[in-house]
């Protein structure tokens, strides 16, 4: 209910919590928006691994 967009005092009352700790306590994250995200952030990184040149370090001298 509350990733429908039901407040979370109003869920409080509904499930019948004394606190509002109580009833978030029951909440699991919404991690959804990760897994869509990680597709672009993938290809993001792809495309800049294939453009940035690697630069080899050449041993120092002392």
């Amino acid at each position: 209910m509350a990733y429908a967009g039901i407040q979370l005092h109003v869920l409080q009352d509904i499930l019948g919590h004394a606190s509002v700790e109580t009833t978030r306590g029951y909440l699991h994250p919404d991690d959804r928006h990760l897994a869509s995200a990680a597709g672009p952030a993938n290809a993001l990184l792809a495309r800049s691994a294939k453009t940035s040149p690697t630069r080899s370090r050449a041993p120092r001298s002392l």
